[in-house]
């Protein structure tokens, strides 16, 4: 009888384990088809300001530790002017007022920037690759429409964002690349509309020799989390982090 008891039993934990084992299963495969914060990674990134948002970002110089410069401290803010001006040859531009404060809060400069997105989710923006070429090599290249983040096709392929003559009296083509990592990564804290939290966002790559430009880009809500420049021929790298959003409720 002992025997025989003791038999009944494994068998009635076993039939249990195996009971709490589909269970368990169950319940992360459901979980695994909620979008996450917001997200949903099977659709396209709707990258779309609203009037009156508000975004406002931290600003260093990196050492040679990746240590941030506390002297080198600055903070610039954007504000969504308008989201459906036809301009540049496009309908539906947002206009982004970025203005730059120094270390005691005083206003120093003030600029607009322009971005438009098409229904597949790809983001652009005008004149990126004119400032960011301008602030490292002697190159005046014209402002387009350059293309930073293309949703439209598998995260993880590369895309050729534009080539361009690096020259100084010959003639040497280069090629930008994008590339969007195939995982997401959060980025924070930060503070949205008063609460503490971090977003999930995409981060994309651009490169070219001696530049390695990466920006974290979510749409939960429409933002450019963070910023870290790491090319070689700029002296120290630079970092900027988004650490206050108000949109419009």
């Amino acid at each position: 009888m002992l025997l025989r008891t003791s038999h009944h039993s494994k068998d009635n934990m076993t039939k249990q384990l195996a009971f709490v084992f589909l269970v368990c299963i169950s319940v992360l495969s459901c979980r695994e088809k909620l979008p996450v914060d917001g997200i949903n990674a099977s659709s396209p990134v709707l990258f779309r300001f609203s009037p009156g948002d508000y975004f406002s970002f931290d600003n260093w110089k990196l050492d040679v530790y990746r240590q941030r410069i506390q002297s080198s401290y600055f903070r610039n803010s954007w504000t969504v002017a308008d989201t459906g001006r036809a301009m540049r040859g496009w309908t539906r531009v947002a206009i982004v007022i970025d203005s730059t404060f120094d270390a005691t809060n005083r206003l120093v400069r003030r600029d607009s920037l322009l971005f438009r997105s098409g229904d597949d989710g790809d983001v652009y923006q005008w004149g990126f690759l004119k400032a960011l070429i301008a602030e490292r090599e002697t190159l005046n290249l014209a402002p387009q429409w350059d293309r930073i983040a293309v949703f439209s096709q598998p995260l993880g392929s590369s895309w050729v964002i534009a080539r361009i003559d690096t020259s100084i009296g010959g003639r040497t083509n280069e090629t930008i690349y994008g590339r969007i990592l195939t995982t997401r990564e959060y980025v924070g804290p930060l503070i949205i509309n008063g609460e503490e939290r971090a977003i999930l966002s995409y981060r994309i790559e651009i490169t070219k020799s001696r530049l390695d430009y990466t920006f974290w880009l979510t749409d939960s809500p429409t933002s450019i989390a963070k910023v870290l420049d790491d090319s070689e021929t700029l002296r120290n790298s630079t970092l900027r982090e988004l650490k206050v959003i108000r949109t419009r409720q």
